[in-house]
C-alpha cells in the first residue's frame, strides 16, 4: 500500500466580491488615469489604432477595457495555467538575475566574473540528476554592458545541459545575437516579455526590446513588478488594483502596437520601507504572491494554480536568516502543492548566488519532499506479530526488516547533522556550512557536459561577432 501524502487546501485569501471590486477599481484607474508611454512610435500606432492620446499618455476607453478583460477569459488567451503539472519529485530552479557570487574560500561576496560564472554554471549543471535546473545563475560583470547578456548565455549553452535560460530583453542592441544562440541551440525565441514601469508606466528596455525584434516573435507577454507601498498603494488590495489598470493597459497598446497576441498577469511586491528595497522570504513574500495567484485566476477564468513555489532569502550569506526563510517559502509551498521551487541557491533578493546554499536548499527540499511524502498505515496483524516476536528475541536493530525499509521510512540528509552529541564531538565537530562547501566543490570537480562541437562553432563565432559589433 502506497504511503498517503499530506497537504493543505490552498487557501483563499480575496473573496469573489473582493476580486471583483478590485478588477472594477483597475478598470477605472486606467480609464481615468491613462497609461504613460515612453515610446513615440508606439504612441503613434496607438493613435493610429483609435485610442485616445493626449500627451504620452494612452487612454483607452471603457469598452476597450472590458474587451481586453473578457478575451483574457478565453482559452486560447494564453493566460496562467489552471492545471499544475503533477511530478513525483521535487524540482529546484536557479535565477539567472545574480550579479554577485559567494566566494567558498573567503566567505565574502564579490562580483561575477566570467571565470567565476563558468565554475557555477559548471556546478549548478552537475546537480541534473538532483531536480536541479541548471540555468546559468548569474551574470559576469567583467566585460562590456551590452556583452553581458550575450556572454551570459553561451556560458548558458556551453555548460549546462539544460541549454538556455528565459531571455530577459535588457539591452536592445544584446538582443539578435542572444536569439541567433537560441536559434543554434534549437529553442527559439518566439515569445518575449515587456514590463511595465510602475506606477502606469511602459516604455523602458524591454518594450524598446520587443518591439525591434517583433518579425521574429509569435506572442509577447506583459506584467508589472509593483512594490507595495512604493510604486503603488500600500493595501496590497489597492496595489492589485493600480496591478490590473497597468497589465491590461500594457496589453491593448502592444496589440495596437504589434499586431500580436499579448497576455499578461499581476504581480504585486513586498518591499521594506526601512531599507528601500524589494523584500523576499518574508511572511508578505508569500501572502502577496498567493493573492497574486488568485487575482490572476479570477482574471482568467480559472482557479488559482498551487502557490508559485519559491525559496528565497534577503540574507546575504548562508546562515540562519537563509535557511528559516527558504524553508518557510518551501514547507509552506509544498504542502499547498507546490512542485518546483525558484531561487534555488540564491540569496539577497537576487543578487547573490552561493554554491553552499544550493546544496542546502537540496537538504530543503528533501525534507519538504519526505514531509509531503506521508506514511504507510497499513498494518498487517499477522506480520507485525510475527516481526515483534523476532524483535524480542533479536532486537529490532538486528532484523532485515529494519535494514531494508529504513531508507523508505527515513531522509537521510547529506549536511545536516543527525547524531548525539557524544558521536558529534567524536567526528571532530564538523561544521554543517562546511560539509555543504565540500560537497559544492566535490559537485564542481565532477562537471561532465560540453556543447556539441559543431552547435559551440556557431555559438562562439556569434559571440566573436557580437564582441566586434558591440565592444567599446
Amino acid at each position: 500500500m502506497s504511503k498517503r501524502r499530506i497537504g493543505i487546501h490552498r487557501p483563499r485569501l480575496l473573496t469573489g466580491e473582493q476580486l471583483e471590486r478590485i478588477c472594477a477599481a483597475g478598470y477605472r484607474i486606467l480609464a481615468e488615469h491613462g497609461l504613460r508611454v515612453l515610446h513615440s512610435g508606439a504612441l503613434d500606432a496607438a493613435q493610429r489604432a483609435g485610442l485616445r492620446v493626449e500627451g504620452k499618455r494612452v487612454f483607452p476607453d471603457r469598452a476597450a477595457i472590458a474587451e481586453c478583460a473578457e478575451e483574457a477569459r478565453s482559452p486560447s488567451a494564453g493566460g496562467p495555467a489552471t492545471q499544475f503539472e503533477e511530478r513525483s519529485a521535487f524540482r529546484l530552479v536557479t535565477c539567472q538575475y545574480p550579479t554577485h557570487v559567494h566566494d567558498l574560500d573567503t566567505d565574502m561576496v564579490v562580483p561575477y566574473t566570467e571565470a567565476r560564472l563558468i565554475e557555477a554554471a559548471k556546478l549548478v549543471d552537475s546537480f541534473h540528476e538532483e531536480g536541479v535546473v541548471g540555468h546559468v545563475p548569474g551574470c559576469p560583470g567583467d566585460v562590456p554592458t551590452h556583452l553581458q547578456p550575450i556572454l551570459q548565455y553561451k556560458i548558458q549553452a556551453q555548460y549546462c545541459r539544460h541549454g538556455s535560460a528565459a531571455v530577459d530583453p535588457k539591452w536592445v542592441e544584446s538582443l539578435p545575437y542572444v536569439m541567433d544562440m537560441a536559434e543554434v541551440l534549437g529553442r527559439p525565441v518566439r515569445s518575449l516579455p515587456v514590463y511595465v514601469v510602475s506606477p502606469l508606466t511602459i516604455g523602458a528596455e524591454s518594450l524598446e526590446s520587443v518591439l525591434s525584434v517583433c518579425g521574429r516573435l509569435e506572442r509577447i507577454h506583459t506584467s508589472n513588478m509593483s512594490s507595495v507601498g512604493a510604486t503603488a498603494p500600500i493595501r496590497i488590495a489597492d496595489a492589485l488594483a493600480l496591478g490590473v489598470a497597468e497589465v491590461i493597459g500594457s496589453a491593448i497598446v502592444l496589440r495596437a502596437v504589434t499586431a500580436l497576441p499579448v497576455s499578461w498577469s499581476v504581480a504585486a511586491m513586498a518591499f521594506d520601507l526601512r531599507g528601500m528595497a524589494m523584500s523576499f522570504g518574508g511572511p508578505e513574500d508569500m501572502l502577496f504572491r498567493l493573492a497574486c495567484e488568485e487575482l490572476n485566476a479570477f482574471c482568467h477564468g480559472g482557479e488559482p494554480e498551487p502557490p508559485p513555489g519559491a525559496i528565497r532569502s534577503q540574507a546575504k550569506l548562508p546562515g540562519p536568516q537563509s535557511a528559516a526563510e527558504k524553508m518557510a517559502g518551501m514547507i509552506s509551498g509544498a504542502l499547498m502543492g507546490a512542485c518546483e521551487f525558484g531561487g534555488a541557491g540564491t540569496l539577497s533578493l537576487d543578487e547573490v548566488f552561493s554554491a553552499e546554499q544550493l546544496v542546502i536548499d537540496c537538504e530543503l527540499r528533501d525534507h519538504a519532499q519526505r514531509l509531503i511524502g506521508g506514511i504507510d498505515g497499513d498494518c498487517d496483524p499477522d506480520g507485525v506479530v510475527m516481526e515483534v516476536g523476532a524483535g524480542l528475541d533479536r532486537g529490532f536493530l538486528a532484523l532485515d526488516t529494519t535494514l531494508s525499509r529504513y531508507q523508505g521510512e527515513y531522509w537521510l540528509p547529506r549536511t545536516f547533522e543527525r547524531r548525539s552529541l557524544a558521536g558529534w564531538l567524536g567526528a571532530g565537530a564538523p561544521d554543517v556550512r562546511d560539509r555543504a562547501k565540500e560537497i559544492a566543490r566535490e559537485r564542481a570537480a565532477k562537471h561532465s557536459y560540453d556543447l556539441p562541437s559543431d552547435r559551440l562553432r556557431e555559438v562562439n563565432a556569434i559571440y566573436a561577432k557580437a564582441e566586434r559589433d558591440l565592444a567599446v
